[in-house]
């Protein structure tokens, strides 16, 4: 599966600072404290869209820079991490759509364990250290294609959270909804 290439290779890291680029406070631990899960929905549901954009970049049917790849389905996996921590509050709006993205990646669970990546109990992604050795062109297509019905399904539902988690920040900036309207 190695190709020979002159192509740089990113980090994991560049990854998740681009799809994080207008809040990148919100990836680390300590910083994320400071932020109300609201806030936290909105961000990591921004960025899981961007992650599922740049997934959709990838042409598989060969490998351009198979660490590029495989940074960014590293990324990608840590941020679908981050947004299912900050939207699985009960009582919230995304919520139920936690609970979609949850069924629709333990649905494909078997195949994304094929090319190295386990869903825990949590419904969390966990990377191997080997993701993608081994792994064929179809099994990584089949999974991460943009038309595929994984991708489409993550796409779709992360849109609907972060419409939603726009909603809820609106609101409470706006004052909507709540007990006091402070727009004036």
């Amino acid at each position: 599966m190695a190709a020979e290439t002159s192509a740089v290779s990113l980090t994991s890291n560049f990854y998740l600072k681009n799809f994080y680029r207008y809040n990148r406070n919100a990836i680390k631990a300590a910083d994320r404290k400071e932020y109300s899960t609201t806030e936290l929905s909105y961000e990591d549901t921004r960025a899981l869209k961007r992650a599922i954009a740049k997934l959709s970049d990838f042409e598989f049917d060969e490998f351009d820079n198979e660490e590029n790849l495989r940074s960014t389905i590293q990324a990608f996996a840590e941020t679908y991490n981050l947004t299912m921590e900050s939207t699985s509050a009960k009582g919230t709006d995304t919520y139920r759509l936690n609970k979609q993205l949850k069924e629709l990646t333990a649905k494909y669970g078997d195949k994304l364990e094929d090319i190295g990546i386990t869903i825990q109990e949590d419904g969390k992604m966990k990377v191997s250290k080997n993701i993608l050795e081994g792994s064929s062109m179809s099994e990584l297509k089949e999974v991460f294609d943009k038309d595929g019905e994984y991708m489409q399904g993550v796409k779709r539902i992360s849109r609907r959270m972060n419409n939603e988690a726009y909603e809820d920040v609106y609101a409470m900036l706006t004052g909507c909804g709540g007990r006091l309207n402070i727009v004036l």
